[in-house]
């Protein structure tokens, strides 16, 4: 784990700002900036000529994010970003007319609008209500469950309280009454360490721009390898076969495992950058991550207990508990000049419905909660 100078030199943002609105958006590092720089060099020098050197990455990358998240090279799909890989799901299941999936109501929009658009297909939408505390349960989705229930789709750490579902139970529950389960995991990647197969959910969706400190427009799929053929690619497209550049082909069948999902041709600075993020990641040593930024968050709760206010999650169990502290907006917090005050003492945080969410990352330090919380005053 490199020491506090050691990390925040990697971030220039920490030089002038407590930024700590990383699910959000997380800065990008100097060595994922540098990495995307380095593909637009060798465009602008190399043009088309470097085309084997942006395949080798493409691939490397792939491999690299399989193996970041417990998974097989065949089970992951780099993409334009979460929400584009969640429809790779929910468009690609057979739906037959009655069919039923199920999703909380105040779930991140880029999960809940995909499965209530299935509604046009026939499909019935149970929308679980949000519970008071925002504890959702595993219990819920089973007790909404249905003998045409098809689908569960769920964030694995909510944006809003920062809840963190079981996801193996759930996935769990769904296998066993064979029901895909689709888990967002935006919010976890990156601030959590992920093993694909131990969570056992049938795909997993990522995006790059949050707590791995990438570019934005890149995300990823990862769907298990005895769930594939039940998904079934929405559309074809120019990489989405095992010859793309057979062009004399044009009928060929999908290409083998996730790779199939893949339509049209990658964004390569994004590809670029999230390779140097996964290695810094990999470098610093993901539990070390983990332990650091659970840290910040369990300070963020203690100062925000010792000034009085409160937060979500005081009544979840350890194990709920993510490194997004949310706090209520009741009292002086409700000041509709909050924003203002917090980026006047240049503190990054979000404050929004009802709430300001603190989202800490490995670089941040306890000064940053000082100066948090000495703009809240």
């Amino acid at each position: 784990m490199l020491d506090s100078a050691q990390a925040r030199s990697l971030f220039p943002v920490t030089n002038d700002w407590a930024y700590l609105n990383n699910a959000y958006r997380g800065p990008i590092s100097l060595p994922a900036a540098a990495a995307a720089k380095g593909y637009i060099d060798s465009l602008c020098t190399r043009g088309v000529t470097a085309w084997a050197d942006w395949e080798r990455i493409w691939e490397d990358t792939h491999s690299e994010f399989a193996a970041f998240i417990g998974a097989a090279r065949d089970e992951v799909q780099l993409l334009a970003n979460a929400t584009d890989a969640l429809t790779r799901v929910t468009l690609g299941i057979d739906w037959q007319p009655g069919d039923h999936a199920i999703v909380y109501l105040r779930d991140y929009p880029g999960v809940v609008r995909p499965v209530l658009d299935l509604v046009r297909r026939g499909v019935q939408v149970t929308t679980l209500p949000e519970p008071e505390n925002g504890q959702r349960s595993v219990r819920s989705f089973v007790d909404a469950f249905t003998p045409r229930t098809r689908l569960v789709a769920a964030s694995w750490v909510d944006f809003r309280s920062g809840f963190k579902l079981d996801v193996a139970a759930l996935a769990g529950a769904c296998r066993a009454r064979g029901v895909l389960c689709a888990i967002d995991a935006v919010q976890a990647i990156g601030a959590n360490p992920v093993d694909a197969h131990a969570l056992g959910a049938d795909a997993l969706t990522f995006a790059s721009r949050k707590y791995l400190n990438g570019l934005d427009a890149i995300g990823a799929l990862y769907i298990r390898a005895d769930a594939i053929d039940k998904v079934a690619p929405h559309s074809r497209g120019t990489y989405s076969v095992p010859r793309p550049f057979d062009f004399n082909s044009v009928e060929q069948p999908h290409a083998d495992g996730a790779r199939r999902y893949m339509l049209g041709a990658p964004a390569m600075p994004q590809v670029y950058a999230l390779q140097a993020a996964l290695r810094l990641q990999r470098e610093t040593g993901t539990a070390a991550i983990h332990a650091a930024t659970a840290k910040l968050a369990q300070e963020t709760r203690e100062r925000a207990r010792a000034a009085g206010f409160a937060t979500f999650g005081d009544d979840w169990p350890a194990e709920a508990r993510s490194q997004i502290v949310s706090i209520r907006r009741d009292g002086k917090l409700a000041s509709e000049d909050l924003s203002d005050r917090l980026m006047a003492a240049k503190v990054a945080a979000s404050a929004r419905q009802g709430i300001l969410r603190i989202a800490p990352h490995w670089y941040n330090t306890s000064a940053d909660l000082q100066r948090l919380f000495a703009a809240l005053e």
